[in-house]
C-alpha cells in the first residue's frame, strides 16, 4: 500500500475537499437536529400547558364567555381531564357560553364544574338565588366554583375581613342546601388568607405551588389556537375521581 506524503507541512488537496464534505454534511445534520427541535417545541406550545402547575394528576382548563365556544373533544385529545365553566356573576350577569358550552361538553370524557364570580356589592342572598335560577340543575360533577377576586377599588381597599367571610359563608351554605354539592373556593393566596376561616377546597390562581389548595391555576394552556386559563389538579387521580 502506498502512503500519501506531505511536501513542506501541506496536506494534499484531496484531504482540504474530504473535510469540507464532512463539515457541511455535519453542518446539515446539525440543521436538521434544530429544526426537528424547533417543530417539537411549537407542538409542544400548541398541545401542552405552558405552567409550572402540570405535576398536578389531572389537567384542566378555565372558560368564560371570553373564550367562546369550545370543541371539548379537542380539549380531550389535548390531555384535558377537565374544564370549569363560568355560569354567573353577581345577581344579574349570566355567561354567555355557559349553556352552550354545558351542552357541548356532554358526551365527552371531561369532567366539568361550573364556577359563580362572587361580587362585594351584592347581597349573597340575590348571587345564590341568581347562580340557581340560571344554571337551573347543569352544576357539573365537580364542586362549585365560587371565584373571588378584589375588583376595582377593592383591589387599593379590600372588604373588611369580617364583612367578607360573612358573606361568602352565606352564600356557600345557601348554594350546599340548594345543590347538596361541595363549593369550592377560587382566589390567589391573598385572598385566600383573607377567608381562610371558611371551610371547603381551595383553587389558588397565581402564585408558587400551594400546599394548602387542591387546585393550582397558573400559566395557559394552547389548543387549536386559542389560549385558555390552565389549572391543575394537585391531588392524586383518585381523589379527583371522589370529588362531587
Amino acid at each position: 500500500m502506498t502512503e500519501v506524503s506531505t511536501i513542506a507541512g501541506k496536506r494534499p488537496i484531496y484531504a482540504d475537499t474530504y473535510d469540507k464534505k464532512h463539515r457541511r454534511i455535519r453542518g446539515s445534520l446539525i440543521l436538521v437536529a434544530l429544526m426537528l427541535v424547533a417543530l417539537g417545541a411549537w407542538w409542544g406550545v400548541r398541545h401542552w400547558p405552558t405552567h409550572q402547575a402540570q405535576g398536578g394528576a389531572v389537567q384542566g382548563v378555565m372558560l368564560d364567555a371570553d373564550d367562546g365556544y369550545q370543541d371539548f373533544a379537542a380539549l380531550q385529545d389535548a390531555g384535558v381531564g377537565f374544564a370549569y365553566l363560568k355560569a354567573t356573576q353577581g345577581a344579574s350577569y349570566f355567561d354567555d357560553a355557559f349553556t352552550v358550552n354545558y351542552d357541548r361538553s356532554v358526551g365527552a370524557q371531561l369532567r366539568i364544574g361550573v364556577y359563580h364570580y362572587f361580587s362585594f356589592d351584592s347581597p349573597p342572598d340575590a348571587q345564590a338565588q341568581q347562580f340557581l335560577k340560571q344554571t337551573k340543575r347543569d352544576w357539573g360533577s365537580l364542586p362549585i366554583g365560587v371565584y373571588l377576586t378584589y375588583y376595582g377599588d377593592y383591589a387599593a381597599r379590600p372588604p373588611a375581613k369580617a364583612q367578607l367571610v360573612a358573606a361568602l359563608t352565606r352564600f356557600i351554605a345557601l348554594i350546599k342546601a340548594a345543590t347538596g354539592k361541595t363549593c369550592l373556593v377560587m382566589a390567589s393566596p391573598r385572598v385566600l388568607r383573607a377567608v381562610a376561616a371558611v371551610p371547603g377546597p381551595r383553587l389558588a390562581i397565581g402564585g408558587s405551588r400551594p400546599k394548602q389548595a387542591e387546585y393550582w391555576q397558573q400559566g395557559t394552556l394552547s389548543v387549536d389556537d386559542q389560549t385558555l386559563a390552565a389549572v391543575a389538579f394537585l391531588g392524586t387521580k383518585q381523589e379527583f375521581t371522589a370529588q362531587r
